[in-house]
């Protein structure tokens, strides 16, 4: 996993910076910190030096319009004196919200990388300043809003570039330290409490990226069956792994059935974790569709950009990453995360479109495409799931490509049966950034899906309401009074340059956040 910046909040300047960055409100301009000779930050700067940074603060140059970011450098041989100065618009304080701020972080890591920096100073005192808090935000969800963009931005996945080659040096040594620096001595406390806080978020969705940007030739079912036992222990979680034998005995024979066509055994994970001190917390099931390579089976799909197919088990790594996430923020409730893991390939022995499948929960169904295998999956999968009694079950899968039609890059797609529910989510993912859409789940749409020779089929006859349709399948497998949401994430899960905080290819890690979000505050 790429290492994260270090963060840590301070009251002083210690040791060499290369920059310090102001963040500055469009309407308080006149109340930033520069160009008073009596700041701190530039004792030792000459009377000249501090003429440039004022003439230019108070040009039309640096407008703090939002996500403007701009700076000043001038050369010295002085270690002691500051000599790159980067401002930081946040735009007008009545339009604030966390998502811009998140983008400004974004921006300014940008700007960083370009400067090839690698020890910064955050002036935080502005995001402090009482005329701020004429926006709907506290001053810490400011600073940790844009601590999120920061850190969102830092990633990189170079795990297979040659040792010394251009590419896996670019971006190493950048920004490696991050102090937050406050003249309150009394937010210190707090500000580190939420440095903390988003420095676990990082390492989540840090993880998540890495699972979901994994070669399928490494990334096997047993690869990750084994690297979520490893992680099972780094933070305190239980693990327990079925094979293809136990999952026999657990009558699993839609995910025995799509994994039977490659050489790599499946496997079932469950993590728990379980909050310490906490009588009778509640639970809350994840499931995540784990499909580590879809070549669609014998239903194979066209080979035009066929490689991004090791991102189908992006909804496995999702529920990964939440969990995590949350077990470091010590929620208060208890987490039960099911991934089956399988390869769908087309060799002598995959099933066929026509084949007849027996489900865990008992029913029969006819597989019409071998290309709609996650739903063959996710059916076993919370049909376990609800032998654990759970409160809620949520599950997470890049399930239909038919989503990113409807909905485009922009947002997910939630479907379920409880409306409670999905608005605690959408609301979660709000907090975060991550937009959720509900759609309907009328049961016309499960008309198509009826078969003559089984109980169901799992697709229909046509592309039309494909995401819907995929959810309907699953709604099928939920029992009466079982509360139960799904994410189809298939259109974010990776490739999302339109946002600045994700990475323009590769995994993006979205729904980590609202997730844990989620399990946080149910």
């Amino acid at each position: 996993m790429p290492k994260l910046p270090l963060l840590e909040a301070r009251t002083a300047i210690l040791g060499e910076v290369d920059a310090i960055i102001i963040p500055v409100f469009q309407d308080l301009r006149e109340k930033a910190i520069p160009p008073k000779v009596t700041s701190p930050f530039f004792e030792g700067n000459s009377r000249n030096e501090l003429e440039i940074v004022e003439k230019f603060f108070k040009s039309d140059i640096f407008s703090a319009q939002v996500g403007s970011v701009q700076g000043l450098r001038w050369a010295t041989k002085n270690k002691n004196v500051l000599n790159h100065v980067i401002f930081a618009g946040l735009g007008p304080i009545s339009e604030l919200s966390e998502e811009k701020i998140r983008k400004v972080g974004a921006q300014v890591w940008a700007k960083l990388v370009s400067e090839k920096s690698r020890s910064v100073v955050i002036h935080v005192d502005p995001f402090f300043d009482r005329s701020s808090l004429k926006s709907d935000l506290s001053h810490l969800r400011k600073i940790r809003a844009f601590t999120e963009g920061l850190v969102l931005s830092a990633y990189e996945f170079k795990k297979y570039k040659s040792v010394g080659s251009q590419d896996s040096k670019k971006g190493s040594d950048f920004s490696k330290r991050i102090s937050f620096l406050t003249s309150e001595k009394s937010w210190v406390a707090s500000l580190e409490w939420h440095l903390n806080q988003v420095s676990a978020m990082g390492e989540a969705v840090y993880l998540a990226r890495d699972w979901s940007n994994e070669p399928s030739n490494y990334g096997t079912p047993t690869y990750f069956s084994n690297e979520a036992r490893k992680l099972s222990r780094q933070y305190g979680l239980s693990c327990r792994i079925l094979t293809e034998k136990e999952m026999v005995r657990e009558r699993m024979s839609l995910v025995l059935g799509v994994g039977q066509g490659s050489v790599q055994p499946s496997q079932f994970v469950r993590l728990e974790y379980l909050p310490k001190k906490v009588k009778n917390p509640k639970t809350i099931v994840l499931v995540g569709k784990g499909v580590t390579f879809d070549s669609g089976g014998i239903s194979i799909k066209p080979s035009l950009r066929m490689e991004d197919m090791k991102h189908d088990m992006a909804g496995a790594a999702t529920v990964l990453g939440a969990t995590i996430l949350a077990s470091c923020w010590q929620v208060p409730n208890r987490i039960i995360t099911l991934i089956p893991f399988v390869e769908n390939m087309p060799d002598g022995g995959a099933i066929q479109p026509g084949n007849v499948l027996t489900a865990r929960s008992g029913k029969t169904v006819e597989v019409i495409n071998t290309d709609a295998e996650g739903r063959l999956i996710l059916a076993d999968a919370l049909d376990y799931a609800q032998d654990l009694k759970p409160h809620v079950i949520i599950d997470v899968a890049t399930l239909t490509g038919a989503v990113s039609v409807a909905l485009g890059k922009q947002c997910c797609a939630i479907l379920g049966n409880d409306d409670e529910l999905i608005s605690a989510l959408r609301d979660a993912g709000s907090l975060n950034g991550e937009r959720i859409w509900p759609l309907p789940l009328y049961d016309e749409y499960g008309d198509d899906l009826k078969s003559d020779c089984a109980d169901l089929k799992n697709s229909s006859n046509d592309a039309l309401g494909g995401t819907i349709r995929g959810a309907i399948f699953l709604k099928q497998f939920i029992r009466e009074k079982t509360r139960w949401a799904h994410l189809d994430i298939a259109a974010m899960a990776y490739d999302l340059g339109n946002l600045p905080y994700y990475p323009k290819k590769g995994a993006s890690g979205a729904y980590v956040r609202t997730l844990a979000q989620f399990i946080a505050d149910f």
